[in-house]
């Protein structure tokens, strides 16, 4: 019979996040390269990723994340480091070639660029809805609501492919977006009555 602690401990190991892609090949091509200073054998753990977990709390692994570490990669000048790293993240380590980078600056660079983007997205249609209103070219109501339409499917491709929210999430927010802009469409009918 099994005892009741040994069931607890594995059910919290199994609870252990497994590292995201872009983490396990970070600490791959360090162990490759940097940190080769043991013998193949010795390392020979690496290559089991499936027998690899994550002990840090899980965070966002979303598409735009990899780009902003894969730019900050290439753009290695000194405004970048200076914006993104910290006195903390300097002191990890005594190799100048190597930087580290801090997680909160690039998380907060991640939202601000989301935000820009969700600006644009309300913007823009707010902005052809009230400019044709005004010239008097409103087009049809199925013209409206293809542009509607249009713009809440450019909404919810954008939270989907930059955020990791989950599908109930991108569902509310993508009807709320589109009850925005259904609101104002129906101002810009009364005030033209």
């Amino acid at each position: 019979m099994l005892q009741p602690e040994l069931l607890l401990k594995a059910h919290q190991l199994k609870a252990l996040e497994k590292p995201s892609a872009r983490d396990y090949r970070s600490v791959l091509h360090y162990m490759e390269n940097d940190g080769g200073q043991t013998c193949e054998e010795e390392m020979s753990w690496i290559y089991d990723k499936e027998d690899l977990v994550s002990l840090r709390p899980g965070r966002e692994h979303a598409w735009l994340d990899g780009m902003l570490e894969r730019l900050l990669k290439v753009c290695r000048c000194r405004l970048v480091r200076y914006i993104f790293c910290t006195p903390e993240t300097n002191a990890r380590t005594e190799n100048k070639a190597i930087h580290y980078y801090d997680r909160r600056r690039i998380a907060l660079c991640g939202t601000f660029l989301i935000t820009i983007l969700i600006l644009v997205l309300l913007m823009i249609p707010i902005w052809l809805l009230y400019r044709s209103s005004v010239n008097g070219t409103i087009g049809t109501t199925s013209d409206t609501i293809v542009l509607i339409l249009s713009f809440t499917l450019l909404f919810s491709a954008a939270l989907s492919g930059f955020t990791k929210a989950k599908r109930h999430e991108i569902v509310a927010a993508s009807a709320g977006y589109c009850a925005v802009l259904v609101v104002f469409l129906g101002n810009i009918h009364n005030a033209r009555s």
